[in-house]
């Protein structure tokens, strides 16, 4: 699974994604899967709110997506 091919979209210097982003990051899952993926898993990186948007930490994702080939 090469997961550094997914960023390519991404302009260089990017801190924080959208929620669209982080599904479409994850192979063009529902907005549904990103609300259980933030209920079941607690090591899923939490997003920041701005009004009822949510924006997650790229860096976080990427750190959370490390995790998991290793372990």
């Amino acid at each position: 699974m090469a997961i550094e091919n997914r960023t390519h979209f991404l302009p260089p210097g990017t801190k924080f994604i959208s929620s669209k982003q982080v599904c479409a990051r994850y192979g063009g899952r529902s907005f549904m899967w990103l609300e259980r993926k933030l209920k079941h898993d607690p090591k899923f990186p939490r997003p920041r709110r701005i009004g009822r948007l949510r924006f997650f930490e790229l860096e976080a994702l990427e750190g959370y997506e490390r995790s998991l080939l290793v372990g």
